[in-house]
């Protein structure tokens, strides 16, 4: 069986729809102020033939996704929390590529002590479920969204350290390192000029890849009230809101999910065609063993 049934032409197309898609959400959370109204506008009463109703409203041309159960438009929300996710994922995924990277440099170029001490703490952040610290660190400094994007970078650098950890192992002992030291290049050097930049695929990728979980880690939190905090808006506090009316407004937490299932599912094929893009062999290995299955 092969690894994708799609044409060669259309699975490269597939990462830039990914693009596109990703794009489209970043013009409009960005120009979110110019583009749709007040998140936080409330219109309790509408009268609709002759009678008054109250929200949640259904979509229609002045909702496009209708209300909440304030009257709040749904689709300024959803715009306006796109722009917490993107800021969230970024920002978050940054620090942590920071971080991960900086350790999993120092761990893998100087082996015994520093290694183990270093192994050892990522094996203890490991052991830990993510979202259950993730809550932790919120709850006790406090919901918000600087603490969420504190709580999501301290509980996602061990992951890439253990990943810049093991490529640095492996570079360590090319010949051209062991050249660079003959010469008399220091370890700042080596680390700067030969190892780091033999890392960059990966650590590219696992950036790419690891923004979907920041933003769906956000939601979570915020979904169970630990994250973003009102009237600042989210897509998972709005999911949230909307679970209770799941039943007779569908459009109320339909809406947002869609369009963090969409987010996600996006940025997950951006990161797949960086893979394919910086590590060819792999794929085409993967490709060969699959097809002769």
């Amino acid at each position: 069986m092969k690894r994708n049934a799609l044409s060669p032409g259309v699975e490269n197309q597939i990462p830039l729809l990914g693009i596109g898609v990703i794009l489209v959400f970043i013009l409009l959370a960005g120009f979110a102020p110019y583009i749709v109204r007040d998140p936080t506008q409330i219109e309790m009463r509408r009268e609709q033939n002759g009678r008054t109703i109250t929200p949640p409203y259904p979509p229609s041309q002045r909702n496009l996704f209708g209300t909440d159960q304030l009257g709040r438009d749904i689709f300024a929300r959803v715009i306006f929390g796109l722009r917490t996710s993107l800021i969230v994922g970024l920002l978050v995924r940054g620090v942590s590529m920071v971080a991960g990277t900086l350790l999993g440099l120092i761990s893998g170029f100087f082996p015994r002590i520093i290694d183990s001490v270093i192994m050892r703490i990522t094996d203890i952040m490991l052991a830990f479920p993510v979202i259950l610290l993730a809550m932790t660190v919120t709850a006790v400094l406090g919901p918000g969204l600087v603490t969420v994007c504190v709580a999501l970078a301290l509980v996602a650098w061990p992951d890439v350290a253990r990943l810049v950890r093991g490529h640095v192992l492996s570079i360590r002992e090319q010949t051209y390192v062991e050249a660079a030291r003959c010469v008399g290049a220091g370890n700042r050097r080596i680390l700067l000029r030969h190892v780091l930049p033999n890392c960059m695929g990966p650590i590219i990728v696992a950036f790419s890849m690891g923004i979907p979980g920041a933003i769906m880690y956000e939601a979570g939190l915020s979904f169970f009230g630990f994250g973003i905090q009102p009237p600042t808006p989210s897509l998972g506090s709005i999911i949230s809101d909307g679970r209770g009316y799941i039943t007779t407004a569908p459009w109320y937490p339909g809406f947002p999910g869609l369009v963090l299932t969409l987010l996600v599912l996006s940025v997950n094929l951006v990161g797949d065609g960086l893979i394919d893009a910086l590590n060819p062999r792999a794929a085409k290995a993967v490709d060969s063993r699959t097809s002769t299955a």
